[in-house]
């Protein structure tokens, strides 16, 4: 089944998990658990608090290197103007959501199409803690919004990885090599979700630097105050954060690891290392 077919199917099944969010979205809690089970997906969630958040970066791409590697756009312009933002509180999963966890998604709703790596319905044995991946956006919300989740937007991915500060990679503002799921010194595949134990933000988020890139809810469109002119902003293309397992290409740079660092892709098409997680909005006090 081509990706097309599969987004419109999920189109009905992402109107009546909607039914469900909406429906349990009560009251908050004076005071909120620092960490929580989600109850339909078993899913470990944690707390991001309210407040603010340094989003975004004002660095230039100073040795010219976008002109050196022919990549479509140039780098860090996109990620302009570095500023705070303010959030209300929501909780995200620790870890993106597994192989088996989106196949019970896919036996409760009955969907009939797998990942495209499946045979005969399941996912390749062993693999079954990996981050599920070549799932299109689509299908990325439905779980989400059958879950009684959503995606995350970019700001709450970004929040969730740098922290309040705005530290450029989850642990700290260094690089540090064999941290995580990426580059050269990768696993250049998938690993069981929680592998990598230093690749962990200020708020115990796994894996929000390697192992896949991750779906947002977020269309990619220019940051407030940005004056950067590009004709792919606008309600074209999704936005993927996070860096992921490369085989190669120029994902391996060091300007594609930050935290702050955008991906645009359609949302109807799927990649070996793009997986997804999901929020949790706190509803207001009523």
């Amino acid at each position: 089944m081509t990706a097309l077919l599969r987004f419109k199917k999920y189109t009905i099944i992402c109107l009546l998990c909607l039914l469900i969010f909406l429906t349990g979205c009560g009251d908050r809690k004076d005071a909120l658990e620092s960490v929580k089970i989600s109850p339909i997906d078993g899913k470990e969630m944690v707390l991001v608090p309210a407040g603010e958040f340094i989003m975004g970066t004002n660095k230039t791409d100073v040795d010219n290197t976008q002109q050196k590697i022919g990549t479509v756009k140039p780098l860090y312009l996109d990620q302009h103007p570095e500023r705070k933002v303010m959030l209300d509180a929501y909780y995200i999963d620790r870890y993106e959501v597994t192989n088996e966890e989106f196949k019970r998604f896919m036996d409760a709703t009955k969907y009939p199409d797998p990942p495209a790596t499946w045979v005969d319905g399941t996912y390749p044995e062993g693999k079954g803690d990996h981050p599920v991946t070549n799932i299109i956006w689509q299908e990325a919300l439905a779980y989400a919004l059958w879950a009684n989740k959503t995606l995350p937007t970019e700001a709450q991915w970004e929040k969730a990885a740098r922290g309040p500060n705005g530290l450029s990679y989850p642990w700290g503002d260094e690089y540090v090599k064999g941290k995580a799921n990426v580059g050269i010194e990768g696993a250049r595949a998938t690993v069981p979700v929680g592998s990598y134990p230093e690749d962990v933000s200020p708020y115990k988020v796994y894996d929000m630097e390697g192992n896949v890139m991750e779906w947002t809810l977020d269309w990619y469109q220019a940051y407030p105050g940005n004056t950067y002119q590009d004709p792919r902003f606008g309600k074209k293309f999704k936005v993927l954060r996070g860096n992921a397992f490369q085989k190669s290409g120029h994902y391996f740079l060091d300007a594609y690891r930050y935290a702050f660092n955008r991906t645009e892709v359609p949302a109807d098409e799927y990649f070996e290392n793009v997986g997804f997680r999901c929020v949790l909005p706190v509803p207001m006090k009523k």
